[in-house]
């Protein structure tokens, strides 16, 4: 196979995959990004004291990043560290309003049925649908 120049835009995770594997084929690779760091929308941003994601909150489908690092003849284990939080994450509503998403099933159940009558049954048709689809 004869090596290509190829132009790669965007430096989410689907642009830095494709990326990483036509490197390893030999390609000469050259990513173009309009943020000032790469992430796509897995990046965060900075304002006031506070830290926003910009997309992804929890970490989805493992087995795609282990996969895609078992290409490569590494685990993520070899970048990185997980560690579960408990709360997942918190969100404000206000300056000074916020609400701590529980890590435990139970405790986002609860906390949702506090919030609206009824919704702890959605959640969890909502992932058991989620679960459906995804396997």
């Amino acid at each position: 196979m004869n090596p290509s120049n190829i132009a790669i835009i965007g430096s989410g995770f689907a642009g830095l995959a494709a990326a990483s594997l036509l490197a390893q084929k030999g390609h000469k690779v050259t990513i173009y990004e309009k943020n000032d760091q790469p992430g796509g929308r897995a990046r965060t941003w900075e304002s006031e004291g506070f830290k926003f994601d910009m997309g992804p909150s929890w970490y989805w489908m493992p087995e795609v990043f282990e996969n895609f690092y078992k290409l490569f003849g590494k685990t993520t284990a070899d970048f990185y560290d997980l560690k579960r939080l408990d709360p997942s994450y918190r969100v404000y509503w206000g300056r000074d309003e916020h609400t701590d998403i529980p890590a435990k099933m139970k405790e986002l159940e609860l906390l949702f049925e506090e919030l609206e009558s009824g919704s702890a049954i959605k959640l969890r048709n909502f992932l058991a649908q989620a679960e459906f689809k995804y396997t």
